[in-house]
């Protein structure tokens, strides 16, 4: 049965039709989220590009540095002491920069930082890359809700009227404020020789007569 030619020109109008709505309407969409969500980040770098971590807290400050001679990846604890970091949570923090993202954002000027704790932060990331850029993050006071932190990413270029106060989830300020000895590397090994060693030791001692 052969299709009538006005049949056979609406079929095609209606797939053609289908196509522009998903070229338009359904991945327009689609791009559309994904440039939201890019928007959203706060670091443009990937984990790998970080030489050195430092955070600065009133209480102390920490600096983490990658170790670039070294066979294995490693990273090192260079201040408040020198010693070797844990790897486990130095990646987890690298996963948690480079897939940091803002909840959303707030415009005000430099005189109302003080509004959000942003005057004199309470703690400073300051990230430096390979290639010797460096990017600094500042974190306030939260939000009235305490789910969120009110932070400000240091602008480039030359200062503006205007500020980007961003909302961060207060789970990565947790994160950053890890005690010293957690960032440290446990020499396991170490002690449980010691461990074994001081058995030793009390087995070979003779037994005092009673």
């Amino acid at each position: 049965m052969k299709i009538k030619r006005t049949t056979l020109i609406l079929m095609l109008t209606a797939l053609a039709l289908i196509g522009f709505v998903y070229l338009y309407e359904i991945r327009g969409t689609q791009q559309q989220t994904e440039i939201q969500e890019k928007q959203k980040q706060v670091f443009d770098f990937e984990s790998e590009q970080i030489q050195t971590i430092t955070i600065k807290q009133d209480s102390e400050t920490l600096t983490l540095k990658r170790d670039e001679e070294a066979e294995e990846k490693t990273w090192n604890i260079i201040a408040p002491l020198e010693t070797k970091a844990d790897l486990q949570t130095v990646e987890f923090l690298l996963y948690e920069l480079t897939n940091l993202k803002s909840n959303r954002s707030i415009t005000t000027s430099v005189s109302q930082l003080s509004e959000y704790g942003l005057e004199k932060p309470e703690i400073t990331v300051e990230i430096q890359l390979k290639d010797g850029q460096t990017s600094r993050l500042f974190l306030g006071q939260p939000d009235f809700n305490g789910n969120f932190i009110y932070s400000q990413l240091e602008p480039k270029g030359e200062p503006s009227e205007e500020i980007f106060v961003l909302l961060l989830s207060v789970n990565f300020k947790n994160v950053l404020t890890k005690p010293v000895a957690e960032w440290e590397k446990q020499d396991t090994s170490d002690e449980l020789l010691d461990t074994t060693e001081e058995s030793t030791d009390k087995k070979e001692q003779p037994e005092t007569s009673k």
